[in-house]
């Protein structure tokens, strides 16, 4: 029996997926794919108060992990504030080692991990919109097969809408998303070259109350889940 995560029943969500460290530095061993959701009712409010951060920390442009850096802080930490603090933003990604995810078409590989970041995050009787980060894929149907294979899964259970790809640069928070997964890849790694990177992960886990961002979670972890593929609990399994 799968455990799904804490969603409304009968409401429509709105889900951001971004992915980080796939295609970067080798020695990174660890990639995490993940997202978050909120209820479309409270997309826009939201959207609203990211765009009232900007304009009180005078922060334009696109925001994400890459662009975390010392004359940014206070804007980023609010957006840690807000995230902690909003009961709607719900996240969870999973972390892959590298090394040892072996895969014939590793692009074909890739939407699998996506699949099963989701397929085991999306309640039944809940509706999605589902948003991934636009990338220049070599079979061009691969986001509609991936929505697909979801509704096929998910039949009489939780549906599918839609599953497109997006603009992360248009979308505050599929940034956001961008960020967390981000922070998660950042700890994984064991990265450390910028203080104010490892003070974000820090304090975004003490507001969590967790020791570590990448630790892994109970499946009904509903506010900040992290699965660790390849160590994979029972009840990913039996589903």
């Amino acid at each position: 029996m799968t455990n799904y995560q804490n969603h409304e029943p009968g409401c429509l969500y709105q889900v951001y997926c971004d992915e980080s460290r796939h295609t970067s530095d080798p020695s990174d061993h660890y990639m995490v794919i993940g997202a978050i959701s909120c209820p479309a009712s409270e997309k826009r409010a939201l959207v609203r108060r990211i765009h009232s951060l900007r304009a009180i920390h005078a922060a334009q442009g696109e925001f994400g992990w890459k662009r975390l850096s010392p004359n940014k802080r206070a804007f980023y930490w609010s957006l840690l504030d807000l995230f902690a603090g909003e009961a709607s933003l719900q996240f969870r990604c999973i972390v892959v080692d590298r090394t040892r995810f072996k895969a014939d078409d590793l692009e074909l590989g890739f939407y699998k991990l996506y699949y099963q970041m989701l397929v085991h995050w999306l309640s039944p009787e809940c509706s999605y919109r589902i948003y991934l980060d636009y990338q220049q894929n070599r079979e061009r149907d691969r986001f509609s097969i991936l929505r697909d294979v979801l509704r096929c899964r998910l039949s009489e259970q939780a549906k599918i809408i839609s599953l497109e790809p997006a603009d992360s640069s248009e979308l505050e928070l599929m940034q956001l998303a961008d960020l967390l997964i981000g922070a998660v890849g950042y700890e994984r790694n064991g990265r450390s070259g910028s203080e104010t990177k490892r003070r974000f992960c820090v304090d975004l886990a003490k507001e969590l109350k967790r020791s570590a961002l990448s630790q892994s979670t109970p499946l009904g972890e509903s506010k900040f889940n992290v699965f660790q593929f390849g160590a994979q609990r029972r009840d990913e399994n039996e589903s």
